[in-house]
């Protein structure tokens, strides 16, 4: 609601109807579905599952063969020689050795270029590369565990922010209530003090007591804009959007029970199941570790290429089988799987360390929502109650039967018992939100 200008003491106008009371309903549904489809942490963490398929992309297209191709063209720093000793292809009758004498080839400091060319298929790398694979699937399967957390977390904002949303939007309503009361006992007052009937101090009170309603009324509806551009922002359009949201609904049949719950989070929490990949990743990573010992053997098949070169070859191709070991690495790998090993230790007990989290969280959460649900009634009868003396005593100072400061009192336990009352319902429905966070809804 917007407040009209500052008020003017005796002469009070009625606020306009707030233009937010006017604006496109946005249900709690609405607000999910659009913060999953834009909010921005949450697309941030959708690419983030792109890249990872993209590594796991790369790690399988290590198991196909490998192309290599070097070109080296510049001059020789000094001239290349070959000497042929005298009689190095043999000695023939008649001819007698070949060549006669020592011969000495030379290719000058020229332009030469040599030219490489290989294609390696990985053979008992294919273990380790196997295992890289299943490394990064489970970097994968860690990352979209890691999108599913947060659209659960964000879905739990909008829902909480909503309902924020809602009391906020009945905080006004009750301000502006509240306001129209004053008025009226204003204008009563008014006569009253006419037929000097109340002192003109009471008449006083009643102008202050409207005058602080008015700013309060401002001061919620200043609430409410703030509120609703962080709502916005969580469902990452404009922020000037008008929307209005609808009441909540007292109480939810949903029913929980404390195992439930926990049982529910077991099965849908992605902490968990983040814990159980990590522990196997650990376990993959120690596997890889160990076939570090496995020597490198490739099928190769090579090429050398020289241009410009006396007496080498223009062109050698090779085709066989390639091995790499170091037989001797001083403990290296040794240490590396037992560190690997440790690794492991930890992951599984950051494992049972998550799960018991999870289910004290769970507890927590259900123990307050379970609280929560017990306040609601018995602040809507207090309410209720509070509503029911101000109508009463409203009649009865019309009446000149009641004090004005009975009558303002009862105004002011009925603004406090409704502000009660929509906060219990907002801390209920917010309790909600969170336990259901806790046992991996969206």
């Amino acid at each position: 609601m917007s407040v009209a200008s500052p008020v003017v003491l005796l002469a009070q106008e009625s606020p306009a109807a707030s233009p937010e009371f006017e604006a496109p309903l946005l249900t709690l549904d609405e607000a999910v579905s659009l913060a999953l489809s834009d909010n921005r942490s949450l697309k941030n963490s959708a690419l983030e599952v792109l890249k990872s398929d993209e590594l796991l992309a790369i790690a399988r297209s290590k198991r196909l063969p490998h192309f290599h191709f070097d070109v080296l063209a510049g001059s020789l720093l000094q001239p290349f020689d070959f000497t042929f000793p005298a009689g190095s292809f043999g000695s023939y009758p008649g001819t007698g050795p070949i060549p006669g004498t020592d011969a000495k080839i030379t290719t000058p400091a020229q332009f030469t270029t040599v030219a490489t060319a290989a294609l390696d298929q990985p053979l008992t790398q294919l273990r380790k590369i196997n295992l890289g694979i299943d490394l990064n699937e489970l970097g994968s399967e860690i990352a979209h565990e890691e999108l599913r957390a947060t659209r659960q977390k964000v879905t739990a904002e909008v829902r909480s922010m909503y309902f924020d949303l809602v009391a906020a939007q009945t905080a006004i309503e009750a301000a502006r209530e509240a306001w129209t009361t004053l008025i009226e006992v204003q204008r009563v007052t008014t006569e009253h003090e006419g037929q000097q009937a109340v002192l003109h101090a009471d008449a006083l009170e009643v102008d202050a007591r409207l005058a602080k309603s008015t700013y309060e009324l401002s001061a919620a509806e200043n609430r409410l804009a703030t509120q609703q551009e962080r709502l916005n922002d969580l469902l990452g359009r404009d922020l000037t959007t008008r929307f209005r949201v609808e009441p909540i609904p007292e109480h939810d049949a949903t029913g929980f029970t404390l195992e439930s719950a926990r049982q529910r989070a077991l099965d849908s929490r992605p902490e968990i199941r983040q814990a159980q990949l990590k522990e196997r990743q650990a376990e993959t990573d120690r596997q890889l570790a160990k076939a570090e010992y496995i020597p490198d053997l490739s099928f190769s098949v090579r090429y050398l290429g020289f241009d410009n070169f006396e007496v080498l070859p223009r062109n050698v191709e090779t085709a066989g089988l390639y091995l790499s070991w170091e037989p001797f690495d001083w403990g290296r790998r040794r240490h590396r799987v037992t560190e690997k090993s440790q690794a492991v230790d930890q992951a599984r007990n950051g494992t049972q360390q998550t799960l018991s989290e999870v289910a004290i969280e769970v507890g927590m959460k259900y123990r307050r929502w379970s609280e929560a649900g017990l306040l609601v009634p018995a602040a809507r009868t207090e309410y209720e109650a509070a509503k029911e003396q101000l109508r009463v005593m409203a009649d009865r100072y019309r009446e000149e039967a009641a004090l004005l400061k009975d009558l303002l009192q009862s105004q002011a336990r009925t603004t406090e018992a409704e502000f009660q009352y929509q906060q219990a319902l907002s801390t209920y429905w917010g309790a909600m939100a969170d336990l259901r966070r806790v046992m991996g809804e969206e």
